[in-house]
């Protein structure tokens, strides 16, 4: 029995499986589908880098409203979020999409919820939540002030 053998620099070189992306857990039934160039201008218009003043909810109320305007024949709504998604992502934000990707089995709620986990953690939520139940209107100051 003959063991391949292989160079070390050799599985650090990347291979083609790496090039595309990840499929939807939802069949596309079309026998063809575009995803025209304007269609990912329109999704791009509203980027998200995944920066610390930017809210993961906020992006993705405005990505699936742009997202429930279109409709291609034969492909399930998920599955064309699950498409364009990425191309609303930059920076931060695009880099944990290609690391995460394969972790949510093709699943869009799955992605979502774990993006929202990502760039608004439970930690967050928790210090908001403390400091809405600890808010203290102080003496001689109005409740609009406060």
């Amino acid at each position: 029995m003959e063991i391949e053998s292989q160079l070390l620099y050799q599985y650090g070189a990347p291979s083609g499986s790496y090039l595309q992306p990840k499929e939807s857990s939802k069949p596309i039934t079309s026998s063809g589908y575009e995803l025209c160039p304007g269609l990912i201008k329109l999704v791009q218009e509203h980027i998200f880098s995944g920066n610390s003043s930017e809210n993961p909810y906020s992006h993705l109320a405005n990505f699936e409203k742009t997202c429930s305007c279109l409709s291609i024949k034969g492909m399930a709504d998920e599955t064309l979020r699950w498409k364009l998604f990425p191309f609303s992502l930059t920076g931060r934000a695009k880099k944990w999409y290609n690391r995460h990707v394969g972790n949510s089995q093709g699943d869009w709620d799955i992605l979502r919820k774990d993006f929202c986990l990502k760039f608004f953690p439970v930690k967050k939520v928790a210090k908001l939540r403390f400091e809405i139940i600890g808010f203290k209107q102080l003496d001689k100051k109005s409740l609009g002030k406060a």
